[in-house]
């Protein structure tokens, strides 16, 4: 049960799934990737503050090569085959939903709660904070659009636009509300 989700933190290779080949008859394929789905279970405050998951988790949102940007947490590890690949929609760009998130959690579930971690998750809070409410704004001050998502190596709103719908959770980011 503890790896009841696709853990990426543990190193195990449990997550399968079955897929069928012509030829061979069933394969068993790992299809855990490191991005959005990695994060759920902190996202909805199910890990532990004082979980070396927690710092696992943290450490993957916050390096550079995994899913930190300045303008937001990528939605697929930069280091997965995947990334910028293909229709590319989940594949790596940033959305503020997610990130809305992200925020909302590491705000109430571990910045405030003493343990291993607290220090890592407050830096993290507030340089995600401060990178979405420039970007967005940045965006929009050149664009006058809000956009759907955030393109991961530079900013750069794309894909729907206008775009008021999850976007504009960056007004309750601004104002710390979650």
């Amino acid at each position: 049960q503890e790896n009841m989700y696709c853990d990426v933190t543990t190193g195990i290779r449990e997550d399968y799934d079955e897929l069928e080949d012509e030829d061979e008859g069933l394969e068993r394929v790992f299809v855990c990737h490191r991005g959005y789905v990695s994060l759920f279970p902190m996202l909805l405050g199910l890990v532990p503050p004082d979980s070396k998951k927690l710092g696992h988790i943290l450490s993957m949102i916050e390096d550079p090569e995994e899913l930190w940007t300045e303008f937001g947490v990528r939605s697929l590890s930069k280091r997965d085959e995947f990334y910028g690949q293909g229709e590319n929609y989940w594949r790596g760009p940033i959305w503020i939903n997610i990130n809305y998130l992200i925020l909302s959690s590491l705000h109430r579930n571990y910045m405030g709660v003493e343990g291993p971690y607290q220090e890592q998750a407050r830096s993290i809070y507030t340089r995600l904070r401060d990178n979405l409410i420039a970007n967005v704004f940045e965006q929009y001050q050149s664009s006058r659009f809000f956009w759907e998502q955030y393109n991961p190596e530079d900013g750069a709103g794309q894909r729907t636009h206008p775009f008021t719908g999850w976007t504009t959770l960056i007004v309750l980011v601004m104002a710390e509300k979650y």
